[in-house]
């Protein structure tokens, strides 16, 4: 399963898919910036239909589905 890590900044969503590379003897991270929908339950589904593992990263608006937003 690959990992979506997502975030919100200045009232929109961004997601970059984490891939592991190998290096030597260990693995890093490697981080392409893909288009995701632009409300959670949308991105929920999203990650869900391409098999990501969402890893929510800063302030998740907490109304970011109905658009209404409000950052805690």
């Amino acid at each position: 399963m690959k990992s979506l890590v997502v975030y919100y900044l200045d009232g929109k969503w961004y997601g970059e898919e984490a891939a592991y590379k190998r290096s030597g003897s260990g693995y890093y991270r490697e981080y392409t910036r893909i288009g995701i929908p632009q409300s959670k339950a949308e991105i929920e589904r999203f990650a869900a239909e391409h098999r990501y593992k969402i890893e929510w990263r800063g302030e998740i608006p907490e109304e970011a589905a109905t658009g209404g937003v409000a950052v805690h």
